[in-house]
Parts: C-alpha cells; structure tokens; sequence
C-alpha cells in the first residue's frame, strides 16, 4: 500500500504544482490521513486554525456562501498538513519540486528572450521605460512566480548543504540553483526579491557569515551594474506607484475590518469592497485575514508563525534532516515577510505549501508500537 501510495502522492504533487488553482486536485491528498505516519506535527494548530474558520464562517455577515470557502480551506490545511507529515518520512518530493523548478526557469527565459509585453499594472509609469519585460513563468503573474522560486530557493540550497561534496545527485539541483538566481530577478517582483533575501539570511544566519558577505555582495553587484534592477527598487520604494495603490487597498481593508472586527466580512464582502479600485485581494496577509476571519486570526496567525519559528532542529536530527527542515522553516518566514505587501492564501497551492512546511518543520518522530514498528522505514532522502 505505502509504495503505491508514494508514486501516487509524487503524482498529484506535480499535478498541484502544474495547476495551483484547481481545488478538486488537492482532494487527492486526504486519504493520506489513513496511513500510518512515523511523525507527529503540531495538530493543536491546525485544529485551531480550522475551529476558528469555522466560527466565524457561521458568524460571518456572508452566511452561509462563506460554507463554500471553509470547504475549500479545509481541504487544502488537511491536505498540506498531512502531505507535510508523509513528507518528512520519504523526501523524494523534493525531486518533484526540482522537475517543477526547472520546467517554471526554462520556460521564464524563453519569455524573458522573447521579451513579452505586460499589463501596465505590473509597473508604474516611470518604470516602464526601463523595464524590459517581466515574466510570469507557468502561471500567470510574476509575484506569484516570484514568490514560489523563493520558496524554492532555500530549499535548493539546504539540498546542496546536505550532500556536502559534488556528485551526479547534486548535480541537476546545482544548476537549478544558478538558473533560480537570475529567473527570480527577471520576475521584476520586490515582494519575491524581499522574500528571498529574508530567507537565506535567516538559513545561513550568523553561523555563516562568509556565505551572507557573498550574498549582500552579489545583491550590491546586481543593484549597481543592471539599471532595471536598481531602477525597480528606485530611491524610495515605499512611494513607488504600486505601493501607493496598495495604500488605498489597505484603508478600504481597514474600513472592512473595523465594520466586523471579530468575525471579518467574509472573502465575498472584501472582493466586493475592493472592486472599484480593480483588486481581487488586500495585497497584504495581515489585513486580508483580518477583513476574511476578522482580528483574532491574526492574532492566531501570528502564534503559527511563533510556534514555527521557535522549533528547534537541533536535538534528535541527523544532518541532513536538519538542513531540509531549515530550508523550509526559512522558505515560509521569506513568504511571512512576503504576506507584509501580498496576500499569501488567495492561490490554493500557497496554503496548501503553507501548510505542508509547517507540518514538515514542526513534526517530531512519534514512538510507534505494534503493526506500525514493523513497517519498513521510508526516507528517500537517506
């Protein structure tokens, strides 16, 4: 059963990634619940997060539509949450992850070659005269691809950290790394830029300072040699045109918020505010959980992101567990600096990888008796 299980889930995990809106997808993910898993994640959380989305689902001004998207969230945190715990005992979906990768930065440089015309609202007006392109990759905006080549980032890097030395394993997620660098630049995405650094600086942290020198060094190489970078960042970004929309979104949020502090009005009555400014979300995670679930999912929100950050990944790890752990406890904590400027849940895959790398990062191995102690041991990655 377990075997088959595996080529399924590597199966459905590429097919999600291929298509990260289509929900029916991630419902293929659930009878993962049934098998027997050698760890443990942090369930308080997510028993949490899913009681308070329901409640205030039920209390919400937008009962009982709102019954529609509790659905679809439950599906993906199940779905991320238990992909995460298998995930942890097999690590091939990493490969899936690379195969993705390389298929998104192939497809990102034949765009930037055939240099594709973009919406205006990708850009201000003062940059599009240095903006040459900016490219989308397999989905269809470029923070969104932006965002995911971050979060696959660290990954790459903990990968290549934890085989240590140059063999044919390491050979395809080494190039996939150099290729990342210059396709994430090419996204024109600050958000992703911003994402990306916060992340590796968190996974190299003061323990490697030669590997942070290096990478504020190619980051000052970057901004001083290529116009378009260091005019995509200009002298003051935070009065750039896109962030000056994004002020407007934020008070109309606002207004939504202070309306229905404690159960938030629902995605339909904040879509519906923000429609004559031609916004489908908040552009910020914070105020779109507070506008959808109202104030205390944030402040939930907020405890998730303190119980991933305090895991420790010292004691009981072995190498190589230890450094895929910190590349994804990084990979989210870029997407939570991220959720400051972009509404990180409005795309399914993005909860449902939320969720799966919490699961990963905070699960421990659980003391398994009986018919579980005698199942073979699974770990791809060993």
């Amino acid at each position: 059963m377990s075997g088959y299980w595996l080529r399924f889930f590597l199966f459905n995990l590429c097919l999600v990634l291929l298509q990260p809106e289509v929900v029916f997808n991630f419902l293929l993910f659930l009878p993962g619940y049934l098998l027997p898993m050698q760890y443990a994640g942090a369930k308080s959380l997510l028993y949490l997060w899913l009681g308070w989305a329901y409640f205030s689902a039920l209390f919400s001004p937008g009962f009982p539509s709102s019954l529609l998207a509790l659905g679809h969230e439950f599906v993906l945190v199940t779905a991320g949450f238990y992909a995460g715990l298998y995930s942890r005992q097999d690590r091939r979906w990493v490969w899936v992850l690379f195969f993705i990768g390389f298929l998104m930065v192939g497809l990102i440089f034949i765009q930037a070659a055939a240099a594709p015309p973009y919406p205006p609202g990708w850009a201000g007006p003062a940059e599009r005269a240095f903006l040459p392109f900016r490219v989308t990759g397999l989905w269809k905006n470029p923070n969104r691809t932006g965002l995911f080549l971050a979060f696959l980032l660290p990954i790459l890097v903990a990968f290549l950290e934890a085989e240590g030395a140059l063999t044919r394993r390491t050979f395809l997620p080494g190039a996939l790394l150099v290729l990342t660098v210059p396709a994430l630049l090419f996204t024109y995405s600050r958000t992703a830029w911003a994402a990306a650094l916060v992340s590796l600086v968190f996974y190299w942290g003061p323990r490697q300072k030669e590997k942070l020198r290096r990478l504020f060094g190619v980051g000052l190489l970057l901004f001083g040699f290529f116009p378009s970078v260091s005019g995509r960042i200009g002298r003051n970004p935070f009065h750039s045109a896109t962030m000056l929309y994004r002020y407007r979104i934020w008070q109309e949020t606002w207004a939504l918020v202070q309306k229905y502090p404690w159960t938030g009005g629902g995605g339909n009555m904040l879509r519906a505010a923000l429609h004559p400014l031609q916004a489908e979300h908040a552009h910020n995670h914070f105020l779109q959980l507070a506008a959808e679930k109202g104030l205390p999912a944030v402040l939930l929100f907020t405890g998730v992101v303190y119980r991933l950050l305090r895991t420790p990944l010292c004691p009981g790890d072995w190498g190589e567990d230890r450094c895929f752990r910190r590349g994804v406890q990084s990979a989210l904590l870029g997407w939570v600096v991220a959720g400051l400027t972009e509404s990180l849940w409005v795309v399914p895959l993005d909860l449902f990888l939320f969720w799966f790398g919490l699961a990963y990062v905070t699960a421990g191995r659980k003391t398994m008796t009986g018919e579980e102690a005698r199942m073979p041991q699974q770990d791809g990655g060993a």
